[in-house]
């Protein structure tokens, strides 16, 4: 029980701090709503099973190791969250609704696949809690996904709870551009820091 205690008190607020997964669905919930967002949200949960897998299993540690592909990784990421990031501010009011740019799951996937700082969590979590035997392998990679599928369904419901709210023209478009530019103010700090 200490265990269980201890890795959800590491995990749990560092999957419900604001990210650029958490800041694209809420975003998105705010926007489209959740059944509208769910691919995206399924792709995130993809990328995050098979990330924890192959870190589980040392993979995510050689990346980290290995300064010229990590940088390849890290850039990529960077430039993804910038273009998500546009994709947001570029979104036009028509109507009651923002124009329509689907994310899709695709989208979700290629956002937790190139986000750099998402493997250093990974491997810091599963340097403090991994096991030896295939049971406590699976169980960490099971818990590590079902608590990340819960923070982010909190992030997608928050923004979703909004939308009663964005029914104006001017009120989706203060939308899209706040979290355009939460979007590309991650990415910025990651290119800087």
């Amino acid at each position: 029980m200490q265990t269980i205690t201890a890795f959800l008190a590491l995990l749990l607020p560092l999957t419900l701090s604001p990210g650029p997964a958490a800041i694209a669905l809420a975003g998105l919930g705010m926007r489209q709503g959740i059944v509208k967002s769910m691919p995206f949200y399924f792709g995130l949960l993809i990328s995050v099973f098979a990330i924890a897998v192959a870190s589980a299993f040392g993979l995510t540690a050689i990346l980290l190791a290995n300064a010229d592909l990590y940088r390849i990784v890290r850039l990529a990421g960077i430039a993804y969250i910038l273009y998500l990031g546009v994709k947001f501010l570029m979104a036009k009011p028509t109507g009651a609704t923002l124009s329509e740019s689907r994310y899709t799951l695709r989208d979700g996937m290629l956002l937790t696949a190139l986000n750099p700082k998402f493997y250093a969590l990974v491997v810091t979590v599963f340097s403090q809690f991994l096991g030896t035997g295939p049971y406590q392998i699976w169980s960490l990679i099971i818990g590590f996904t079902a608590v990340l599928a819960f923070s982010q369904l909190v992030w997608l419901s928050a923004g979703a709870s909004l939308r009663p709210l964005m029914t104006s023209r001017k009120a989706l478009r203060i939308q899209s551009v706040a979290f355009g530019l939460s979007l590309v103010a991650v990415g910025l700090y990651l290119l800087l820091g």
